[in-house]
């Protein structure tokens, strides 16, 4: 009988019955199914069992090639699984089909959930998508069935393609049925037995401990894991009680506890102490979970288990590196906050008195900045050794950071016991150390506060030490102090002129003066230093040399700074137009100024000036510790034409190879050198060195502090460029500097 295109026939599944087979086609189904259970029985994998159910189909419709489509992981496209005879060409046009309305009779098959026959693959609407492939490979009908896994999911499509125009018979209709049912049993197999086989890999190659034991607690199966944590193979304890590995740690209520958890809830975890084969006692994070079996009943319990040694290990250097110093191994900072709190409220209970050392070693920058930071991390090593070694049993060193100590000494009856300590440590670091065939020299500066006495609180204590401990080193260094009112009033100044400071700017109470820079060949002026002064309504005027410090510690430095360069900028414009345009001034920069985003060169751009105009003067330490932002700002200014001058040269400890490294335009000699300049003194010699080297390497030299006609005259000899000092003048006003302009031209 004829139909019309697109006609289908329903499986017998989905309430359509077939038409009875004849003998022979019954004969030849029946034999299809054998020989397919064959090959399942033979353990052939899914792959081959595929392809053969479609060659032993294609066997039984002559004209004719059989496939198996499949669903990707994300149920979007079809891929070929199994198609002996389709050639690779058409392999690879179907490979990635998306289910779909004109997707072909196997992609109408997966979108639709049920079987599609297609009778012309050339004008049914449903190969739309696939027409070229229809022509290409010589396909005039195609008959697809459903793949169904586990759930009656559809997973893909089975599919006889044949090269003639026709619809599917009975017989051929069973083959379909057959083979797309028979492929979904083998594909959901090998999904279990990969499961299983998963599961198994997960079992043996776990890195936590596996074991399992019957409802008796006796051990059935155990993987490798247990092994290498335990030392015990599956032999040696198969059929024996977990309880052989117990390392004796628990009581019997432990243990009872434990029993009870399981049996009211069916799980149990928590830490247990257990003991290897060999002896080795560790600890480890248990889970023990009852598996009813399909009864219902208990039938099994799983333990998994982790060895926490190493965690162990790790938590413990993860608290030593929290509360100890890793340099020299003392307790940190953190560590002597706990200790110091202890010590105060044993003290309150027993009504004792307790003393705290600040000890910080003298010019230990400079040991970092001449031998390096590796020498000089085995000096603070073998300085925390010494410490140590006199500190006393009951005391408590420890290091605050750098190269700070502190010292908790408790129980003190008196002071001589605390003096007796603070020299003690004194004289222990003026023996030189040794390191690598060199000697190095250390002393310190030591600060103490008494509790109560002075303080009961841990902060005012460590404050109160602070300020013993500097009260040393402005007294000379290598020597200890108390803590005395007299410092808390010192510090309590500083803290007002640090409030006073922050108001300061607002309130216009800075002026600059300009120190003139004489050039020593001509005697012309056409240089200066701005020098910020402070005039307080209430306390007058206050050196910079209180201030500026204070500045530095605030950071208050960088707005103070950005000011004297605005109104020294704004000056040296109007003495160019006065003056002629070489005229320069000098401004002193801050490190701290540097790590702002302060535009300098625009400032100077945006009054019509050129760079020319100012000489920025730093420090050799900015250049010693120079990152990426200063190199830059630096590059900055050479490339604008802006000057840099070297201020107090020859007071630092560098290597001085930052020379070579920056375009530095000037060396100030500090006034260090200058004062006690005289023809046969070394400083003549350091100067004239200073200027040679100078020289040398493309740079000018300024003198500082001349004060008397013949330093003006020996720096004049030994080729220095120029000068600046009270011989020529001190700070000036602006006034008068033009004034002075105006007499020396």
């Amino acid at each position: 009988m004829q139909t019309h295109p697109g006609s289908e026939f329903q499986a017998t599944n989905q309430g359509v019955e077939y038409m009875a087979l004849d003998c022979g086609d019954q004969a030849r189904i029946l034999q299809l199914q054998q020989d397919i259970l064959r090959l399942v029985a033979l353990g052939y994998d899914a792959v081959e069992v595929c392809r053969q159910i479609c060659l032993l189909e294609e066997q039984l419709l002559p004209n004719a090639v059989a496939s198996v489509m499949l669903l990707d992981d994300e149920g979007q496209r079809l891929h070929v699984f199994a198609a002996p005879s389709v050639p690779v060409e058409g392999v690879a046009q179907l490979n990635g089909l998306r289910p779909g309305p004109g997707a072909g009779s196997c992609g109408n098959a997966v979108f639709r959930r049920e079987p599609v026959f297609v009778e012309n693959t050339h004008t049914d609407p449903r190969w739309e998508d696939l027409r070229q492939l229809a022509c290409n490979f010589n396909i005039g009908a195609c008959w697809s069935m459903p793949i169904r896994g586990k759930g009656g999911r559809v997973i893909g499509s089975f599919a006889l393609s044949s090269f003639e125009h026709r619809l599917p018979s009975p017989f051929h209709h069973k083959l379909l049925e057959i083979g797309a049912f028979i492929v979904g049993i083998v594909l959901e197999q090998r999904r279990a037995n990969e499961q299983l086989h998963l599961a198994g890999k997960v079992f043996e190659y776990s890195t936590e401990g596996i074991m399992i034991t019957d409802a008796g607690n006796r051990i059935v199966s155990v993987n490798r894991a247990f092994t290498r944590i335990t030392g015990y193979a599956l032999d040696q304890v198969k059929g024996k009680n977990p309880s052989l590995l117990s390392a004796g740690r628990h009581g019997p209520a432990f243990y009872q506890k434990m029993w009870q958890s399981l049996a009211a809830n069916g799980y149990w975890q928590g830490e247990i102490w257990n003991k290897a084969r060999d002896g080795r006692v560790y600890p480890e994070w248990l889970s023990i979970t009852a598996i009813n079996g399909g009864d219902g009943k208990l039938g099994h319990y799983l333990g998994i288990f982790s060895d926490l040694s190493d965690k162990k290990r790790s938590d413990e250097i993860i608290w030593r590196q929290a509360n100890y110093d890793a340099l020299t191994g003392l307790p940190n900072r953190n560590r002597f906050y706990d200790r110091l709190e202890q010590a105060i409220k044993a003290a309150l209970h027993n009504g004792g008195r307790l003393a705290l050392l600040l000890i910080d070693l003298d010019h230990f920058k400079e040991v970092n900045d001449t031998v390096g930071h590796a020498y000089g991390d085995a000096l603070l090593k073998a300085a925390g050794e010494r410490l140590q070694a006199c500190a006393g049993q009951n005391s408590v060193l420890a290091r605050l950071g750098g190269d700070e100590f502190t010292l908790i000494l408790p129980d003190i009856a008196d002071n001589v016991s605390v003096e007796q300590t603070a020299q003690t440590f004194l004289d222990t670091l003026a023996a030189p150390f040794v390191l690598d065939g060199a000697a190095s020299y250390l002393s310190a500066s030591i600060g103490i506060a008494l509790f109560p006495d002075d303080a009961v609180g841990i902060d005012a204590l460590l404050k109160y030490a602070d300020q013993a401990m500097y009260a040393a080193k402005n007294q000379g260094r290598n020597a200890w102090r108390y803590f005395t009112p007299a410092l808390q009033i010192a510090a309590e100044h500083r803290s007002r002129t640090s409030s006073d400071l922050r108001e300061a700017l607002a309130r216009g109470q800075f002026h600059l003066v300009y120190q003139p820079i004489v050039e020593l060949a001509t005697g012309r002026i056409r240089k200066a230093e701005a020098l910020i002064r402070w005039q307080h309504p209430q306390r007058g005027f206050i050196s910079p040399a209180e201030f500026i410090p204070l500045a530095e510690e605030t950071r208050l430095i960088r707005e103070i700074g950005g000011w004297v360069f605005e109104r020294a900028v704004e000056q040296v414009a109007a003495w160019q137009a006065a003056y002629g345009a070489d005229f320069q001034i000098s401004v002193n920069k801050s490190p701290l100024q540097f790590k702002g985003d302060e535009d300098w060169v625009g400032y100077l751009v945006g009054l019509g000036l050129s760079g020319h105009s100012i000489v920025v003067e730093i420090t050799e330490g900015l250049l010693l510790d120079a990152d990426e932002q200063v190199s830059n700002k630096l590059l900055a200014f050479r490339d604008a034409g802006i000057q840099v001058a070297i201020d107090d040269f020859g007071t630092g400890y560098s290597s001085l190879s930052y020379l070579k490294k920056f375009d530095i335009d000037y060396l100030k000699i500090d006034q260090s050198f200058v004062r006690n300049l005289a023809p046969d003194s070394s400083d003549l010699v350091l100067c004239e060195a200073i200027v040679t080297m100078a020289h040398r390497l493309g740079m000018q030299v300024i003198a500082e502090g001349v004060e008397t006609r013949e330093q003006r005259d020996l720096l004049s000899a030994a080729g220095c460029d120029f000068a600046q000092g009270y011989w020529f003048a001190k700070p000036l006003s602006v006034a008068d500097f033009e004034t002075m302009l105006a007499k020396v031209g």
